[in-house]
Order: C-alpha cells, then structure tokens, then sequence
C-alpha cells in the first residue's frame, strides 16, 4: 500500500477516535447506595435535561435546564449561583431541605427556564476535588454555564436573571457586571467584607451556643487576629497556629480550610468588592432574607438593599420572612433556628421569588 495513503487511513482512525472522545457525554456519578450510575433527577411538574459544559479553567461541567412541564416557546432565563459548599445542587434522592424545596418551587412556578450550574469537582463534574478548587474555578464554571444558557434555544437571552444563594447571593451581582442582566435575586448572602462577616458569624455563634459573655469577648480578640492572618496575610491555619499555639483551643476546623473549601477559596472571597458591585446595579433586584439567619446575618441583606436603594428605592424589593433561618425553614426563635430542630419549610419565601420573576 503507498505510503501516503497508509498516513491517510492513519490519519482519518485517529481523527474518528477523537472524535468520539469530543463527543461522549459527560458520565453520571456512581450512586454509593446501590454502586450504579446515579438516577437523574424527577421533579413534579417540571421538564428537566441535563447538559454540560466546558469551563475554560479546564474541564467540564454539568448544567441542569429545567422548564414547567408543557411550556413552549422562549421563556425568561435565570441562572442559579448557587452556596460555597461542596454540596451538589443536583437533588436526585428527593431531599427534603429547605434549599432544594425552594428551588423545585420556583422552577415549577416561576414561568421561567431555570438553569443550576455544578462546581468543578461536584456531582457529574469534571475536576479537582471541591475541596481542592477554588472561587476563581467555580467563578469560571458559573460564566461558562451563563454563557451557554443564554445561547439555549428554549431561552429569551434578553430577560436574563442571575439568582444567588448563599455566598451566591454575593456573587450573583458581581457577575451581573459581566452581563447584560433584566433582574438580580439574592437570598442569604454577605454584602460586607468576608473578614467582617467571620467575625459576625463567630459572635453569633457563640453566644447562641451559650457562652459566657467574658469568654465571648476574649474569644473575640483572637478571632479578630486570627482572621487577619487567615484571610488578608495569606496564612492557612494550620500556620497561623503554629505562629500562635494559643490559638489552638479557638480553631475546630482542617488546617488548611474550612467549611470544606481551602483558605484559597476564602482569600478570594475577602478580595471581592461586593459593595461596590451592588452600587453598581442598575436592574430590579429582590433580595430575600430570613429574620433568624444566623450563618449570614440580616445586617448583610440590610446593606444590600440600602446600597441599591440609594440608586433608586424603585430598583429594589426586600422581603425579610419572618421567623425563617439560612436555609428556608422557620423557626419560633433564635435559639430554635441556630438548633435547626423542628423547622418548617417556609413556601411563602419561594412563592415570593416565583412571584417577582413572573412580575418583573
């Protein structure tokens, strides 16, 4: 055989080979409770696909386009920016918490097509471990998805909205400067600086837990020391400890992280300039807010909103639910809501941002 055409058939076998590996599909995971491949995700009253795509810090990502069952036609887009956990934002065992009762709310009531967005290393994910990433990895998957949802057929590019929840609730108006946004919606997320919400959050917490007002105070000190160190020095803690052993009794956390993310991803969050870009927002924006939220207090959401009011007070709906906690569940106290026992899942919350994407 000649050797050109050799190089030919050579040649066209490999081009088929990779072309194949372009185009498989994104596995599933392998569910732990029964060793196969995960079930996708059913939602009453709701169409859901699944897709993929490609976050240009490497790697895919897995999308998740959901539209009420029976619509047709382009229908107004929001992207959900989801939590800093490395929890998925896929549900496919049915969990009844209150994040994911939200959101299968608002996906089946909200007359919109609803786009959640893995983090790299998440789920179906391709990637690091969560654990090992960043915010600059998943801020570069939640652009790819935007991206990608807005080029959807089934999709009106015109009336996007990016929907934030928990730290998302931060992110989604950073990430509104980057894109030609119709509304914003937040719930749960911190507006000041990281290191000021830490040190809220540690207040908050120890005097829930029933600490002695003297050693909230002292404990207080160190904390306010420590995460100095931990998130404008650039130290992890394990290094911030061993510069201060003291410290130890005050750190519970991994050496190198904490909440399950490297001190990386925190150092990331204390650079963001969250205020500044909610001053900059000039689309109708709904925050939502549970009145007993521990983990991101209600000053967080107060600022938000008085940032954007400032603009003008029409830009901005505020709706703080009474008795409801981080995680839309409602609670007859603080105590009962730092506890998480006994919640109620809090429908009104949800059927208040179905209500505002339908209206705006």
């Amino acid at each position: 055989m000649p050797r050109p055409l050799v190089l030919a058939i050579l040649s066209l076998a490999a081009c088929a080979c990779t072309c194949r590996a372009i185009a498989q599909p994104l596995e599933r995971r392998i569910d732990r409770r029964t060793g196969a491949p995960m079930a996708e995700e059913k939602i009453e009253g709701v169409e859901l696909r699944y897709g993929e795509v490609r976050s240009p810090k490497g790697g895919r990502v897995r999308t998740y386009t959901s539209r009420p069952r029976g619509a047709s036609g382009r229908l107004p887009l929001v992207v959900f920016i989801p939590w800093l956990s490395c929890d998925a934002v896929e549900n496919p065992h049915d969990a009844r918490d209150g994040w994911s009762a939200m959101l299968r709310q608002v996906m089946r009531d909200a007359g919109a097509q609803v786009v959640r967005i893995e983090k790299p290393g998440v789920g179906d994910s391709e990637g690091p471990p969560c654990a090992e990433t960043d915010l600059e990895d998943d801020m570069a998957a939640f652009r790819a998805g935007i991206r990608a949802a807005l080029a959807d057929p089934g999709a009106d590019p015109k009336r996007l909205y990016l929907f934030g929840g928990s730290v998302g609730g931060a992110l989604a108006p950073v990430l509104a400067g980057e894109f030609d946004v119709h509304g914003i919606v937040a719930t749960g997320g911190f507006t000041r600086t990281w290191l000021e919400h830490m040190l809220a959050i540690e207040r908050r917490r120890l005097t829930l837990s029933g600490a002695a007002p003297s050693g909230i105070n002292a404990a207080m000190r160190v904390y306010g020391a420590l995460y100095d160190l931990l998130l404008n020095r650039g130290r992890t803690p394990a290094q911030a400890i061993a510069e201060h052993p003291e410290w130890k009794r005050f750190w519970d956390d991994a050496p190198e992280g904490q909440y399950g993310r490297r001190m990386r991803y925190y150092q990331q969050l204390q650079a963001l300039d969250v205020e500044g870009a909610w001053q900059r927002v000039t689309v109708p924006t709904l925050i939502v807010q549970g009145a007993l939220d521990w983990i991101m207090g209600l000053e967080e959401s107060d600022r938000a909103a008085a940032i954007v009011a400032a603009r003008d007070p029409a830009l901005v709906t505020y709706v703080v639910r009474r008795g409801m906690n981080h995680h839309f569940e409602v609670f007859p106290d603080a105590g009962a809501a730092f506890r998480e026992k006994g919640g109620v899942y809090d429908e009104g919350a949800a059927a208040a941002i179905a209500a505002w994407l339908r209206s705006h």
